[in-house]
C-alpha cells in the first residue's frame, strides 16, 4: 500500500486552530475579491503582482488555519496559476511556482481521497472508478482540473522530453479524465482542453508516451468547442494543433486564428484573454513569413 506523503502527513497532523464560521467567510471573501481584481494596472498580458499576491495571501491564511478546506486549496492554485502565467516572466521562477502549486495540488487529491474512503493507493484506480467514487464530493473536479494544469506547466518548464519520461504526461491524462467524468464543462470544458491539449504537444516516446495521438488532440479540443464554443484559448489551441499536425487543414486553422486577433477581450479575463489575442496573432503572422 502506498505510504502517505511526507506533505500530507505534515498537512493532516498539524495542530492549528481552525478559523472560526466568520473568519473563514472573511478570508475566502477577501481572496474571492481579490482575484475579482487581479488584472488592475495590467499592461497588456502582463499584470501587476500586488492584486493577485492579495488574494494568493487570503487563500493561503486559510489553509494554514484549515488545511482540510478543499475550496480554498483549489482557489489558491488557480491564482497561483494567474501569478504564475501573468505576473512572473522568469522561467526558474515560474518552474519553482509550479512545483510548489504541483505540491498543493498533491496534498488536496490526497484528502479528497482519504475523504472518500479509497485509502492511499488511488492513483493506481482506473479513472472512472476514481471519478465514480468522487462524483458526490464538493470541488473534487477544480481540484483535479487545477492539478492537471499546474503539473502540465511544471512539465513545460521541466523540459517536455524529461517530464514526459518521469510520468507527467499520464498523470495529466487521468487528472484531465477525471474531471471530464466529474464535470466536463468546468472550467470552459477545461478537462477536454487540457487532454487535447497534452495530446497535442508531449512527445511519442515508446515506453513512456506511446499512447499520445494527434487525432485525438483535435477531437478532445473540437469536444471542448461543442461544450463552450466561444472559449479563445480552446480556439487558440485548435488552430495550434492542426496547423502543427495537419498541415492540410490550414485553412480553418487560418481562419480561428482571424477571428481570434479581430476580437476585443472579455473585461472579466482581459489580461488572460489579450495573451491569448498575442499569441493567435504572432501565429497567424508566422503563416504568411
Amino acid at each position: 500500500m502506498k505510504t502517505l506523503t511526507p506533505l500530507l502527513v505534515v498537512t493532516l497532523l498539524v495542530t492549528s486552530v481552525s478559523p472560526s464560521p466568520a473568519q473563514g467567510l472573511e478570508l475566502m471573501l477577501r481572496g474571492d475579491a481579490a482575484y475579482l481584481r487581479r488584472a488592475e494596472g495590467h499592461t497588456g498580458a502582463v499584470a501587476r503582482s500586488e492584486p493577485i499576491g492579495e488574494s494568493i495571501s487570503a487563500f493561503e491564511q486559510l489553509l494554514t488555519e484549515n488545511p482540510q478546506n478543499i475550496e480554498a486549496r483549489w482557489k489558491l492554485l488557480r491564482s497561483l496559476y494567474f501569478q504564475g502565467e501573468h505576473v512572473l516572466q522568469d522561467p526558474d521562477e515560474r518552474l519553482a511556482l509550479y512545483e510548489t502549486a504541483r505540491e498543493i495540488s498533491d496534498v488536496g487529491r490526497e484528502q479528497l481521497a482519504i475523504a472518500a474512503g479509497l485509502g492511499t493507493d488511488f492513483d493506481s484506480m482506473k479513472t472512472e472508478k476514481l471519478a465514480a467514487a468522487l462524483a458526490d464530493t464538493a470541488d473534487a473536479a477544480p481540484i483535479y482540473f487545477w492539478s492537471a494544469v499546474h503539473w502540465g506547466l511544471w512539465g513545460r518548464y521541466r523540459g517536455k522530453m524529461a517530464a514526459a519520461k518521469e510520468g507527467v504526461a499520464k498523470k495529466i491524462r487521468n487528472f484531465s479524465e477525471v474531471v471530464i467524468d466529474i464535470d466536463e464543462e468546468i472550467e470552459e470544458a477545461g478537462g477536454h482542453r487540457v487532454l487535447g491539449r497534452l495530446h497535442s504537444e508531449a512527445p511519442k516516446l515508446p515506453f513512456f508516451t506511446g499512447w499520445v495521438d494527434r487525432k485525438t488532440a483535435v477531437s478532445e479540443l473540437r469536444r471542448a468547442i461543442e461544450l463552450v464554443p466561444d472559449a479563445p484559448l480552446t480556439l487558440y489551441y485548435l488552430a495550434d494543433a492542426l496547423l502543427e499536425h495537419f498541415p492540410d487543414q490550414e485553412q480553418e486553422a487560418r481562419g480561428l486564428l482571424e477571428d481570434l486577433v479581430q476580437r476585443e477581450p472579455d473585461p472579466a479575463w482581459v489580461v488572460e484573454q489579450t495573451q491569448v489575442i498575442e499569441d493567435a496573432r504572432t501565429l497567424l503572422a508566422s503563416l504568411d513569413d
